[in-house]
């Protein structure tokens, strides 16, 4: 078992070195290995936006199982459950695209920290340099400039009423991107992006039939 992550990580650096060589670029080569990772994942991202409709349909009859059964958290929990399978989703279906990204981020960081990308640059900074050591880095600036962008067309995208610290969340990344290696905001920049179209295409409201 301690060497499936070591196989795993090879695996990506070599998928890396691989683009990067057909595209003579680091920096693209993250951003077309990202995008295909985000492309396998699309179907997982359907579900999580259709179960979100669902949500939103039954709205009513989940607070009418909130209120009958507001001091039985199991049975409230059961209900809901079977409720959510019965129209064909689940109390997961919203987080599963995280959840598959998840092992994916780990190796990604782990390959962006290591030797692979160092001496590679974007705008002149090295793909393992962080703005909080270089704050004069051009491109780490810039990439703290295009996920606030992002997080501000997320946040124009939120339903009407949605809780302050919702919103705020938007900005997790813009907050946490100074920390991380460049190569590493250009997958953030990248998977972001991804996320915001992604969003904007799927929760847009029918045409109105003419």
């Amino acid at each position: 078992m301690a060497g499936r992550p070591e196989g795993l990580l090879s695996v990506v650096h070599h998928v890396l070195s691989a683009l990067a060589s057909v595209l003579g670029s680091v920096p693209e080569a993250i951003v077309v290995a990202t995008i295909v990772l985000r492309v396998v994942l699309l179907p997982l991202s359907l579900r999580s936006y259709r179960a979100e409709k669902i949500r939103a349909r039954l709205a009513p009859r989940l607070a009418e199982l909130r209120e009958r059964h507001a001091k039985e958290p199991v049975v409230l929990a059961e209900q809901t459950s079977a409720l959510l399978r019965a129209e064909g989703s689940g109390p997961l279906a919203g987080i599963l695209p995280a959840l598959a990204q998840a092992p994916f981020l780990w190796l990604l960081y782990r390959e962006f920290t290591g030797p692979a990308v160092r001496g590679h640059e974007l705008l002149g900074t090295d793909l393992t340099s962080r703005l909080i050591a270089h704050p004069a880095a051009p491109a780490g600036w810039i990439v703290v400039a295009a996920l606030a962008a992002i997080a501000l067309w997320t946040i124009r995208q939120l339903p009407a009423g949605t809780p302050a610290f919702v919103r705020a969340l938007s900005f997790g990344t813009v907050l946490f991107a100074p920390f991380v290696p460049l190569a590493a905001g250009i997958y953030l920049v990248t998977s972001g992006l991804w996320t915001a179209v992604e969003r904007w295409v799927f929760r847009r409201p029918p045409a109105p039939a003419s």
